[in-house]
């Protein structure tokens, strides 16, 4: 019977050259344009993560205020109730002065003849966009332990500024990583769509040899069995064309954006992808076969 089944199915792909490339054409534009899809997705997720982990506030202390004052036990108490991963790190200005100078050993000379001009400093770090306010709050409550605070207002204005334009910039990328999941979904239901209407014209190019099959009492699994045969390895042949297409664009991509993010294919989703559109054409196939049948009965 199977025999017999992919006999016919190998059959029906040869015989009909035209259905055959426009069904494989249809199937792998839809898949290639999912996996771009895909990679907009991870583009947008990838730059968040990349803000998150380089946002930091770099805050400057007053000459009186030292690592053990209250006031910084106070900070960092409150900081690490927002979220206890912020990293709170407290650098004297002689390890300040020591990092700057292993960077440009030229400002040692310039130093020589003055006093370390460098403040005690207070940097925080892997500061998650959700948790930006809510720091910058707990360091405007405790504004007078910092620099800049009495008359110059540009220190904190800055980070207001630094603040505004990141969470613009978040807010359009999780904006377009929630619609970009609904554009996918909305592509998988119009591959219903058109898979639906591609195995109805086949079963109306077909109608008479399904005709004939059925008078001559073969079992409904053969007239089923082709057609979903048939559509199984169009979704295969689609499948690895839409990822040849979609490994020479991210190797493209590499070559430009290999500095900043490294794409591969993701063989889970990929593999995925694949039994989704054999599912939909088996569930296709199955539901028109069955109707044209009934009307048979």
């Amino acid at each position: 019977m199977f025999f017999n089944i992919t006999k016919y199915s190998i059959k029906n792909i040869l015989r009909n050259k035209f259905l055959t490339i426009s069904t494989i054409l249809v199937l792998t534009l839809l898949m290639f344009f999912i996996n771009v899809l895909q990679i907009l997705e991870w583009v947008s997720v990838k730059i968040i993560s990349e803000i998150n982990a380089k946002l930091n506030f770099s805050l400057y202390l007053k000459d009186w205020i030292t690592k053990d004052s209250v006031e910084v036990s106070t900070l960092e108490k409150n900081i690490k109730e927002i979220d206890k991963d912020i990293v709170f790190d407290y650098k004297t200005k002689d390890k300040i002065l020591l990092e700057m100078t292993q960077k440009d050993p030229e400002l040692t000379k310039i130093l020589e003849s003055w006093d370390n001009p460098f403040p005690e400093t207070i940097i925080l770090s892997n500061i998650a966009i959700v948790d930006y306010s809510k720091v910058n709050k707990a360091i405007e409550n405790q504004i007078s332990m910092f620099l800049n605070n009495d008359i110059e207002k540009d220190y904190f204005a800055n980070y207001k500024t630094q603040y505004e334009r990141i969470n613009q910039v978040t807010y359009i990328l999780d904006l377009l990583n929630y619609w970009l999941k609904y554009i996918i979904i909305i592509f998988f239901v119009s591959i219903a769509i058109i898979t639906y209407s591609v195995v109805s014209n086949f079963i109306y190019y077909y109608k008479d040899e399904i005709y004939i099959t059925r008078l001559v009492w073969w079992a409904k699994s053969f007239i089923y069995g082709p057609f979903i045969l048939q559509w199984i390895i169009y979704s295969i042949i689609s499948f690895f064309i839409s990822l040849s297409l979609f490994y020479i664009l991210l190797r493209n991509l590499n070559s430009v954006f290999w500095k900043y993010y490294i794409f591969e294919i993701q063989t889970n989703l990929a593999s995925l992808e694949l039994l989704i559109f054999i599912f939909i054409g088996w569930l296709s196939w199955y539901l028109s076969s069955r109707k044209y049948l009934k009307n048979l009965d």
